[in-house]
């Protein structure tokens, strides 16, 4: 085991997850309130990041060292959830973006120390993968030229982690981290779902970043990456792709069930339009609330096994590979049909009203079907490799073929950050 050299830490400071939860209920009244500004800024409300800062929600998975909780791995699946019932976006920005950070641990500590010197207690960690970078040595740094898409949450995080090629043909082969005043951000979020995540491109032009802030993909994928030597957590030694995958299922989940409670909120109070009866006394309607329960309770447990799993095993500090990676992945995706399914049918049985762009049904809804888009939530993508195993084909894939040693050739490393 690496060694733990991290100084005490008051664990007083360190919120419970009922703790968490507490914050993001009392902060959700907020939320709602600027989930339709969200949108049309096409950026995160500053007002909402700024209490979503002085909850906390941005230090879940930073270092303790650099005053972050340092937490196990998990809390971002409640308080996102909770979250992105009020705004889709908001619930993307606590999940996704402001877990970014847990990246910075894999890097040197000299890397670390200047971005959180830089940053201060406000820091977040955008990233990009989308288009791409050249990379090369130039004396003892390397020189990066690149832009990258959907770098969601930029305009409010103090720095973005890249990714890029030395070789124009390969595959990704570098990771590095920038800072502010090393790149510029172009406003391209023009968008049907999740406005508000403000995922504009980021570009960079000859850049020269030193070598403490570069890490090679087999660096960065290894479990014992250069950062590990002072990690705090297992989060910052684990390979990170299961894990961040998992970032998508809280507002997965928080989209369809703040569709649903807002769709039986606004149905209580309607009549048919030729009769004048009250829409609550339809048998179809009765029985469609109830499956969208029924929907939601399982894609709930099923997701809520995802980070079962995904906790147990880095806390044993095992890889997760094999049948075990695939059933994670089958988990995901199919936890993402049932919720994007309950808020198609709720949007349909809202009529014309659904289709409003002001209902919250219609925009839970958009935002719900942009999350199930992600590449990893691809259903033929997630469900084809475990057809091939069970059929005696092999992937491809050394982290489910068996050849751990190979690990970074695999396909998902490094494909979304």
């Amino acid at each position: 085991m690496p060694q733990n050299n991290a100084p005490a830490s008051t664990d007083s400071a360190i919120p419970t997850p009922a703790e968490l939860a507490a914050a993001a209920e009392s902060l959700a009244p907020l939320v709602r309130a600027n989930a339709v500004l969200a949108e049309e800024l096409r950026d995160p409300v500053p007002e909402v990041v700024d209490a979503l800062r002085k909850a906390g929600m941005h230090k879940l998975y930073r270092p303790r060292r650099f005053g972050g909780y340092g937490l196990d791995w998990g809390p971002h699946f409640a308080v996102s959830e909770r979250l992105a019932r009020e705004c889709g976006s908001t619930g993307w920005l606590v999940s996704l973006v402001f877990s970014h950070v847990m990246y910075l641990g894999r890097f040197p500590l000299e890397a670390q120390e200047e971005f959180f010197a830089s940053a201060g207690d406000d820091a977040v960690l955008a990233s990009g993968s989308a288009g791409g970078g050249a990379i090369h040595r130039e004396g003892s740094d390397w020189q990066l030229t690149g832009r990258w898409a959907f770098v969601s949450g930029v305009n409010v995080a103090s720095g973005v982690m890249v990714t890029a090629r030395e070789n124009p043909e390969g595959p990704i082969s570098h990771f590095a981290i920038l800072l502010p005043e090393e790149y510029q951000v172009l406003d391209t979020w023009h968008v049907e779902g999740l406005r508000g995540t403000g995922s504009h491109d980021v570009v960079v032009e000859q850049l020269l970043v030193p070598a403490r802030r570069v890490l090679t993909i087999e660096e960065f994928a290894s479990m014992n990456p250069p950062g590990a030597a002072i990690a705090e957590s297992y989060v910052h030694r684990v390979r990170t792709w299961p894990y961040q995958t998992s970032w998508l299922i809280g507002p997965l989940l928080g989209t369809a069930r703040g569709a649903l409670e807002s769709y039986c909120e606004q149905t209580r109070g309607r009549t048919g339009r030729l009769f004048g009866e009250p829409i609550v006394s339809q048998v179809p309607v009765q029985v469609r609330v109830g499956e969208a329960c029924a929907r939601l309770d399982a894609a709930e447990l099923l997701f809520e096994e995802v980070i079962r799993v995904l906790h147990a095993a880095g806390a044993a500090g095992e890889e997760i590979a094999g049948e075990r990676l695939l059933r994670l992945r089958r988990l995901m995706t199919f936890g993402s049909r049932l919720c994007t399914s309950t808020a198609d049918s709720l949007a349909a049985m809202m009529g014309v009203t659904g289709q409003k762009a002001s209902n919250p049904v219609q925009r839970l809804y958009r935002d719900c079907r942009a999350i199930s888009t992600h590449i990893e939530l691809n259903w033929d993508q997630s469900m084809a490799p475990t057809g091939k195993v069970r059929l005696g084909v092999p992937t491809g894939d050394p982290l489910i073929d068996g050849d751990s040693t190979s690990a970074d050739a695999s396909p998902v490393l490094g494909k979304q950050i």
